[in-house]
């Protein structure tokens, strides 16, 4: 498959991914941007909605989610960190785990600061 025909497939799978987190209270919209020169992968959460979460700790192993703030349903443009994807050998478990991994991370400098526990692809 050339980097056209990856382009083409890689829009209509995703262009725009929904993930679910906090036992289904938080949703994150992820939109994606292939470029077909570079191969790279741009990535921003452009949505963040449902309730918010801060996590409190007990000791080494015990955790609580505290909500912070409810209904929440903003439309955002937190940037996620770049990936170069082999349009051959596209790996779909990384590319999800890549985005979960920089959503953790991201959002928690945002003005929407949450802890997204158990984050999957709706």
């Amino acid at each position: 498959m050339n980097k056209v025909e990856f382009k083409k497939s890689f829009d209509i799978g995703y262009e725009e991914i929904v993930f679910s987190a906090n036992n289904d209270e938080t949703k994150i919209r992820i939109k994606n941007n292939y470029s077909v020169p570079s191969s790279m992968v741009s990535s921003s959460i452009v949505e963040v909605s449902g309730k918010l979460y801060e996590e409190k700790k007990w000791g080494f192993i015990f955790s609580e989610l505290i909500e912070i703030e409810s209904d929440i349903n903003e439309m955002v443009n937190i940037e996620l960190g770049r990936i170069m994807v082999d349009e051959e050998f596209f790996e779909e478990e990384e590319f999800l785990n890549h985005l979960i991994f920089q959503a953790t991370n991201k959002i928690r400098d945002s003005d929407y600061f949450t802890v997204l526990k158990k984050m999957t692809a709706v």
